[in-house]
């Protein structure tokens, strides 16, 4: 992930805090020798064109988003076949988030996107956007429901299949400032359904540009690190058992070793 240094593009309809980044980035490199006979691959998502019609600043001086850009290759092993899709939001709903994320949630190997949308009355959201080859678009594949209040938002933790019944999750904080509930979602049809919530986590706190801790697997199966709804403890998440790694460091919540 990395913040754009462009200048703002001169048609947002309203000015925004001169330090606002142009872009939030995130990459991730094909598999080798990814072929033309293969769907294309996403190698970027970027949100783009600030905005500031939906005034919820909790994520240390990023602005809500307007636009979702992604590209994707085709071949793995040449510089060409490269194509690009972007989409715009309705007045009424904004991506929030640090950077949007090419996560593989749907167990077919190639990742989607994964991102915090918000809507100016009814709060946040969870979406999955899948990129289509076919006119090289966007389609948003399945959401969560909205919280249903403004300025009320989720952090992203990570997708794996957790509980090991062979069925791939999503992991997210719901309201990681104030509620603190992890709640587990899959895709059934264009939702994303709750499966299991366990409560007194966090990944996130007010005024952070990241969210904190996150995925890992040190042999044992996928396993989330995250913190006490406090930011006393270091805990881990491993299927639907919670562990503690130890008080919290000073230097924050860091992804601590096997």
């Amino acid at each position: 992930m990395r913040h754009g240094l462009a200048v703002l593009l001169a048609s947002l309809a309203a000015p925004l805090a001169a330090e606002s980044p142009a872009y939030v980035e995130t990459t991730l490199a094909a598999p080798e020798g990814w072929d033309h006979a293969r769907p294309a691959w996403p190698v970027w998502a970027r949100l783009s064109t600030p905005t500031d019609r939906y005034d919820h600043d909790v994520l240390g001086g990023l602005p809500p988003w307007s636009v979702l850009e992604v590209g994707a290759v085709s071949c793995g092993a040449c510089r060409h076949g490269s194509e690009s899709a972007w989409v715009r939001l309705p007045e009424d709903l904004v991506f929030e988030d640090v950077a949007p994320r090419l996560w593989d949630v749907t167990g077919d190997g190639r990742p989607e996107i994964v991102v915090v949308e918000s809507h100016v009355d009814k709060g946040a959201r969870l979406a999955v956007w899948s990129f289509s080859d076919i006119g090289a678009n966007l389609t948003r594949l399945a959401s969560t429901d909205f919280i249903g209040q403004p300025h009320r938002w989720l952090a992203p933790a990570g997708a794996a299949d957790f509980d090991g019944d062979g069925v791939l999750e999503i992991a997210y904080v719901d309201r990681p400032h104030i509620l603190g509930d992890l709640v587990f979602v899959q895709i059934e049809g264009d939702r994303l359904v709750e499966v299991a919530v366990m409560a007194g986590l966090t990944n996130h706190q007010i005024g952070d540009d990241q969210i904190s801790g996150g995925l890992r697997d040190c042999g044992q199966g996928p396993e989330l690190v995250l913190a006490s709804l406090d930011w006393a403890r270091v805990l881990r998440v491993r299927g639907r058992e919670v562990a503690d790694l130890g008080p919290m460091p000073a230097a924050g919540l860091q992804m601590p070793p096997c």
